[in-house]
């Protein structure tokens, strides 16, 4: 037992080392040099093979340029949308045993099962509940190319979706301020724990 545990600890610290580089490296992107570009490419990367909620990093950003937050959500929007119709194209142009790594990196193939079932139940909803949610939709993406669902609904719930997501994240910025990422992280925001440990006083 005590071995498990700690091979699982050692998988944890591998899985949050991981996420911790390439959200440092994301975050370089979407602050470099090439501005708005390296914002759209991390939103592609995001939607498609890292998995890192792309609001932790443009949250800053449009906190640090009020003006310039709904161009960094537009950008952010169509980087994630162009991921999105990417992995749509390669699971609708490939067959299964090629994109089984895909499958395999965005949650495994239960969980892909189980995108699958739910489009044929109600694909537009699916699409449009996991692109609004602050989790990975490559499952969704690669369920829909797939299981040749309609392309311009895809696309329409997608667009839809996504531009509620970063829009949206962008009036919470204007009204809560840069903290309100944080829930992204699974975290409260700043305000709020700061107004927390202000009544237990």
């Amino acid at each position: 037992m005590e071995k498990e545990d700690k091979s699982q600890n050692q998988n944890n610290k591998g899985l949050v080392g991981w996420w911790r580089v390439w959200q440092q490296r994301l975050e370089k992107l979407a602050a470099g040099r090439k501005g708005l570009g390296g914002i759209a490419v991390a939103s592609f990367l995001e939607t498609t093979i890292i998995p890192i909620p792309i609001e932790i990093l443009i949250a800053p950003i449009m906190a640090a340029s009020r003006r310039r937050g709904v161009i960094v959500a537009t950008v952010t929007l169509l980087g994630s949308v162009a991921g999105a119709v990417f992995l749509y194209l390669i699971a609708y142009g490939l067959s299964g045993e090629l994109i089984q790594p895909i499958i395999e990196t965005a949650g495994g193939q239960q969980e892909f099962q189980k995108v699958e079932q739910q489009f044929e139940e109600g694909g537009f909803w699916v699409v449009f509940a996991i692109s609004i949610a602050p989790i990975p939709m490559q499952l969704a993406a690669l369920a829909a190319g797939a299981t040749t669902y309609p392309f311009w609904l895809f696309l329409v719930a997608i667009g839809i979706s996504r531009a509620l997501r970063y829009y949206g994240l962008w009036l919470l910025v204007l009204g809560f301020g840069v903290g309100i990422a944080r829930l992204f992280e699974g975290k409260k925001p700043d305000r709020l724990e700061k107004a927390e440990k202000g009544d237990s006083v």
